[in-house]
């Protein structure tokens, strides 16, 4: 389930890399090619207190291993993506909310970054969360995501999720290699 969501906040943190915000100041230019991206940060999950007795009743060596799949220790990916054409960050926001059962709101740009909060919809939950990034250059971009989730399992379990990541990203080159358009392809887990 964990997986579910780790890969929700990798959408948000693509549609951030090139998430327009709408607002009435010049758009960022993303430069076209290639991008890495690494996401460094914490989960952490935490299920209703009859899931807990449950797992509390497992041997200690399955204990652990559902514990270590709930999050709490940091953890870093990197992906690469590629950005094709001269874009600005308001087309990909305005076709990232076409495409998603995402909405963005409270959208703040500036010259040099940007800042939004996201709230999005799946048959296993919601989540919402914040992001903020910034340019340092033409060919760089940090940033922060901070996302919590609330979804229900097939069995009709539930639980509540955590997010706190850091995004650096830089640009590779113009040329995309295997990488497609519009996908992020994870690099090192």
């Amino acid at each position: 389930m964990s997986e579910t969501w780790c890969k929700c906040s990798l959408f948000v943190l693509v549609m951030a890399f090139g998430t327009g915000v709408k607002a009435q100041t010049a758009t960022i230019p993303i430069k076209p090619g290639l991008w890495q991206t690494q996401i460094s940060g914490t989960s952490s999950m935490t299920l209703p207190a009859d899931q807990e007795a449950r797992i509390a009743a497992l041997p200690a060596a399955q204990q652990a291993m559902i514990r270590s799949r709930m999050g709490g220790a940091p953890t870093t990916t990197t992906t690469r993506s590629c950005a094709m054409g001269q874009t600005s960050l308001n087309e990909i926001m305005s076709q990232a909310e076409k495409n998603t059962k995402c909405t963005f709101t409270n959208q703040v740009q500036t010259a040099d970054g940007a800042s939004f909060d996201a709230s999005c919809v799946s048959p296993q939950g919601t989540t919402s969360g914040h992001a903020e990034f910034h340019m340092v250059d033409s060919e760089h971009f940090t940033g922060s995501l901070h996302m919590t989730a609330d979804a229900t399992s097939p069995n009709g379990g539930s639980m509540h999720m955590k997010v706190d990541n850091t995004v650096t990203s830089k640009y590779l080159g113009a040329d995309c290699g295997t990488v497609k358009p519009g996908a992020a392809e994870v690099v090192h887990p």
